[in-house]
C-alpha cells in the first residue's frame, strides 16, 4: 500500500508513507520533522497526517492519494491555518 500527501498547489510531496515504511526522502523541505502518519486507523481506513509547528504557509488544500496493485482512490483535504 501506498499513501501520498500532496499540496494541492504546487504538487509537492508532503509526506510519503509505502509498505510499512515513512519514505522522508522525497519530502518538501518546509515539512521535514514536522510530519506523521497517524497509523493507528489505518486498518479502519484512517489516512490522518499531524502536521506539527503549525504556519500560516500550511494553510491549503492537501490531496490524499492511496493505492496499491487493485486500486486507487485520492481524496482532498483544506487546512485552514490561524493565528
Amino acid at each position: 500500500m501506498e499513501i501520498r500527501w500532496i499540496r494541492d498547489h504546487i504538487s509537492e510531496t508532503v509526506h510519503h508513507y509505502r509498505n510499512g515504511e515513512d519514505l522522508y526522502r522525497e519530502q518538501m523541505e518546509a515539512y521535514v520533522g514536522r510530519t506523521e502518519l497517524v497509523r493507528d486507523g489505518l486498518s479502519a481506513g484512517s489516512l490522518d497526517l499531524r502536521i506539527t509547528g503549525l504556519r500560516p504557509s500550511d494553510d491549503g488544500q492537501y490531496v490524499c492519494t492511496v493505492g496499491d496493485a487493485d486500486a486507487y482512490a485520492e481524496a482532498i483535504v483544506k487546512l485552514e491555518v490561524s493565528g
